[in-house]
């Protein structure tokens, strides 16, 4: 790829809302190909399997994570070009971060807020019980890009994000939070151009 196709690339929003999609897809299929698969939820009633269930379902929100990610990098394409930060070095072009330091460690619900998707006039949600569930499933599926999903154990005790008693734990360990995703994942669909 040349210097020009890169940067065509770089800052066209549908490169990012289609692999926002593609990670999304890998997600799905985890879920549905081995977590939702009839003999492994067997397997699982008998708890043989509950270190796999956990481990897969990390995975998948390992991918629902970068997913998220590239979408919200997607907004900030389109809307806010000038906070795509690259260098051009000799015949190099290096992508530093989008979205200033949020972009950079991989902390999505600062890259929400700086997106604007939270804006109220976006109206992803309907109330605001439904935005702190995102806030905390954005943290949670921040501590998954990071390390959580890629590694069996944390990298220190205190790494974690921890949900306090607002947010129910099944709402990011059950299937409730693919309920909390969704309206991003429609968000991205809607603006991609």
């Amino acid at each position: 790829m040349d210097k020009i196709e890169y940067l065509e690339k770089l800052k066209n929003c549908n490169v990012w809302f289609d692999y926002s999609r593609n990670q999304r897809n890998v997600a799905e299929k985890i879920l549905h190909n081995c977590i939702l698969d009839k003999d492994f939820l067997i397997e699982l009633k008998t708890d043989k399997n509950y270190d796999e269930f956990i481990t897969l379902w990390s995975n998948a929100h390992y991918h629902y994570g970068i997913a998220i990610e590239n979408g919200l990098k997607g907004i900030i394409v389109k809307y806010q070009p000038d906070r795509i930060d690259f260098e051009i070095k000799n015949e190099n072009i290096i992508l530093k971060n989008i979205g200033g330091k949020a972009g950079k460690t991989h902390n999505l619900f600062r890259l929400a807020e700086t997106s604007g998707i939270l804006e109220t006039k976006v109206g992803l949600y309907k109330c605001n019980a439904d935005y702190k569930s995102l806030k905390s499933v954005l943290l949670h599926l921040s501590d998954m890009i990071k390390w959580g999903a890629r590694y069996p154990i944390p990298n220190n005790l205190e790494a974690r994000h921890k949900f306090n008693n607002e947010v129910l734990p099944t709402l990011v360990y059950g299937f409730q939070i693919l309920d909390v995703m969704e309206p991003l994942f429609k968000y991205f669909e809607k603006e991609r151009n």
